[in-house]
């Protein structure tokens, strides 16, 4: 891994810096493959939430962003108020629970190959920090999807898929990757 400077940070603090997974063209090629094929699954099959617009096709914070605008205003227009809360998961990633994750691929029914590939992506994953041409020791890494992973932005959306429905009756929300807005408007 090697440690990016987030924008805006201080450079001392060890919070302020993304680990950025290294791997082979090989693996990443592999990746986009097992992605390609469960993104297809996914969509195929309309298990990942219609909230969720972060790293799907045809879908952008922006359309978001209007959805509510215009939620705010109709709510306005029918003298209703809208609360909204706006949530950002830090670390996210970082903090998939990887056997819960591989629960919710067997209950999407995603299972065979596909399922003992992404198991063996995940499990065992060993890591070390890479700066300035210097490595560190080799550390299991025993939760969380690796940053910079090709693959894991769409296992996380598959990780917190079923957040929404879960949702009390009443309460909207839209999801861009981690990034989480809820409301709901009433008199």
């Amino acid at each position: 891994m090697i440690p990016v400077l987030k924008k805006g940070k201080n450079k001392t603090k060890t919070l302020s810096y993304r680990p950025i997974s290294l791997t082979s063209c090989v693996c990443k090629t592999m990746e986009r493959i097992v992605n390609q094929r469960l993104q297809l699954y996914l969509e195929s099959e309309s298990i990942i939430v219609p909230e969720q617009a972060g790293f799907r096709q045809h879908r952008s914070t922006e359309d978001q962003t209007t959805h509510l605008s215009q939620v705010i205003e109709d709510a306005y227009q029918a003298q209703k108020v809208t609360l909204a809360t706006f949530i950002d998961l830090q670390k996210a990633f970082d903090k998939v629970w990887k056997d819960g994750l591989l629960v919710k691929l067997l209950r999407s029914g995603v299972k065979g190959n596909m399922y003992q590939w992404t198991k063996s992506y995940l499990h065992n994953r060993k890591a070390r920090v890479l700066v300035d041409g210097h490595c560190g020791r080799k550390v299991l890494l025993r939760q969380g999807v690796p940053q910079g992973g090709v693959l894991s932005p769409t296992l996380f959306i598959l990780f917190i898929n079923d957040l929404v429905p879960e949702l009390p009756k009443g309460v909207q929300a839209a999801l861009y990757a981690d990034d989480l807005v809820l409301w709901c408007s009433e008199d």
